[in-house]
């Protein structure tokens, strides 16, 4: 069953075409970088999923729903999203884990504290880090930590953009293999890193839209 599909989608940027007549199926459980130059609408294209960005033409199915101002929340809570910039209005670590699973519709996900250490471990993250103060980690480590919330509200699609921008190649492989052993999750992600592109099922490389 396809979990996104994109018909004959276009955006316009400043009067001009940005992505043009763009469609595309991913499958539910696939793997897809969005890949290409910069400037084609990549990050565009995976907001779009998330109903943060409207095309100007053309339909997105998400989860076999048409994606409309009546839908979108439906939508939204099928999706974990870890942006590439983003702001943690948090003190300590804790407090950011843990806030995503006080919503009414992720209360039933709440992990343990020993699922979250296992799965820091697992990315690569010292178990320190869940009691400090969020000013004293590094970005690496509140991007990864970022991952770790998303995989673990447990929703059938995750979108990430440029997940791999503030990690080192150790990080970027333990990641790789960490976001691979989610067989049934089907994710999206932006990024320009080739290892990444690489591990991934296929690329979609949405290129320069004349």
């Amino acid at each position: 069953m396809p979990m996104v599909v994109f018909k004959d989608i276009t955006f316009i940027y400043d009067g001009k075409p940005l992505l043009t007549d763009f469609s595309e199926t991913i499958s539910s459980g696939e793997k897809v970088v969005i890949c290409g130059a910069s400037g084609t609408g990549k990050s565009t294209l995976l907001s779009s999923i998330a109903g943060l960005v409207q095309p100007d033409k053309g339909e997105i199915w998400v989860g076999g729903k048409l994606l409309t101002s009546d839908s979108v929340a439906d939508i939204r809570r099928l999706t974990a999203w870890v942006p590439q910039e983003f702001s943690l209005p948090y003190e300590y670590v804790k407090e950011c884990m843990s806030a995503p699973f006080k919503l009414r519709q992720n209360r039933s996900k709440m992990p343990s504290e020993e699922t979250i250490l296992n799965t820091f471990e697992r990315l690569g993250l010292e178990k320190e880090i869940y009691s400090k103060r969020l000013t004293d980690i590094s970005g690496g480590q509140r991007q990864r930590i970022m991952i770790v919330i998303a995989v673990l509200l447990d929703k059938p699609l995750l979108l990430l953009d440029e997940p791999t921008s503030a990690l080192d190649p150790d990080s970027i492989e333990k990641l790789i293999t960490f976001l691979k052993s989610y067989e049934n999750m089907t994710m999206i992600a932006v990024s320009h890193d080739s290892r990444f592109i690489q591990a991934f099922d296929r690329n979609i490389n949405i290129g320069n839209e004349k």
